[in-house]
């Protein structure tokens, strides 16, 4: 009876070695084989080798899970050591080393094997082995040598579509992977008498807000329009509303009373051009007191400018982001430091960030 062990490694001498030093005289090298994994359209795969070995059962046999050590220089210098170890195991006072034998038959269709692993020809064959238990043990063995660097092609295709340094420095390798790790925004509360403030340029503000309020099931005149007369000339006709605040004075008196609604209230925040005008929306965020407050931003405006809009009319809590699918760096608007919670109608989930970035990679995310 013998136990049969898995082991795993990056290369072929070091798992041999482990096998020699390791696992007794009597051990035997049934199959080798070598193993790709991961990758991109064939390429950047990952290459390791898996070798089988049964150990018998009079043989203690823990696996190790890491062995680093100098590796031999090649197979033919494996072999030479191993030999060197039986004669010396010989000698009066000299410690018993175990290494693998090298003797046989089966020995010899293992290093033909290995040695067609190892690109040098030859076939694959696997030595039979009876009255055997099967107990396989994974185990990985790890050659004492500085890791090579590894290409990221994905890393610096996600930098290219402008995301920050700072969400690809656990360098991820799948879309999916990456979006999971995004910072997540607010959920926007649905109880009664909570308000949501919606600030944005005029027109759009009104838009955004009205599918937020649709997206949480509210009623129509849920959607309060605010903003200054200049902000507001114009636009917001047509929507259902009973009063549009244009003051801190009118906000905070709407506010005093929207704690009583039956339902929660969305409030499109207008805010015109210039810098009077930033102050008066930032007046007006602040007496509505709201519990959530989110930016409407376009992602094609420069990323200084839309930082600086957020600066002079904020704090805010999340971006509601428009323009995603119409830029070339839809990742830049992940530097402004506030997390994103909707994007072009549809609230910023993972599975949304990562078909988002799917198409903006031209599909070529596969592999990914």
């Amino acid at each position: 009876m013998a136990t049969r062990l898995l082991l795993e490694g990056a290369e072929l001498a070091a798992l041999l070695q482990h096998v020699a030093t390791e696992l007794g005289p009597d051990a035997r090298v049934v199959s080798a084989e070598r193993v790709r994994s991961g990758g991109f359209a064939g390429f950047f795969q990952r290459e390791h080798y898996e070798l089988t070995v049964d150990v018998p059962d009079r043989v203690a046999a823990p696996p190790h899970p890491r062995l680093r050590r100098a590796a031999p220089a090649s197979i033919e210098d494996l072999v030479d050591a191993a030999d060197q170890a039986d004669d010396a195991s010989g000698l009066p006072g000299a410690p018993a080393v175990p290494v693998v034998s090298t003797g046989g038959e089966a020995f010899a269709d293992v290093l033909a094997q290995v040695r067609a692993l190892a690109g040098e020809g030859g076939g694959l064959p696997v030595a039979a082995h009876q009255s055997m238990r099967t107990e396989v043990v994974r185990t990985e063995v790890v050659a004492s040598r500085p890791p090579e660097p590894q290409p990221e092609p994905f890393v610096r295709r996600l930098a290219e579509l402008g995301v920050p340094e700072s969400l690809l420095a656990h360098r991820p390798t799948t879309i999916s992977a990456w979006a999971a790790a995004l910072p997540p925004a607010p959920v926007p509360q649905r109880d009664p008498g909570r308000v949501l403030v919606v600030a944005g340029a005029p027109g759009v503000v009104d838009t955004t807000a009205t599918l937020v309020a649709d997206r949480l099931d509210l009623p129509s005149d849920a959607v309060v329009l605010a903003g200054t007369p200049v902000a507001r000339a114009g636009t917001g006709r047509g929507r259902p509303t009973r009063q549009r605040p244009a003051d801190a004075a009118a906000a905070e008196a709407w506010r005093a009373t929207a704690g009583r609604a039956a339902h929660a209230w969305v409030v499109a925040l207008a805010v015109g051009d210039g810098p009077d005008e930033r102050q008066a929306g930032r007046d007006l965020l602040r007496a509505f007191a709201g519990d959530q407050a989110w930016a409407v931003v376009d992602a094609r405006t420069r990323t200084a400018d839309a930082r600086a809009w957020l600066a002079d009319v904020g704090p805010f809590d999340a971006l509601a982001v428009r323009g995603l699918f119409d830029t070339a760096e839809p990742g830049a608007v992940l530097a402004l430091d506030t997390p994103v919670a909707w994007f072009d109608g549809i609230p910023a989930t993972p599975t949304a960030w990562a078909s988002a970035f799917d198409r903006a990679l031209d599909g070529g995310s596969a592999g990914w």
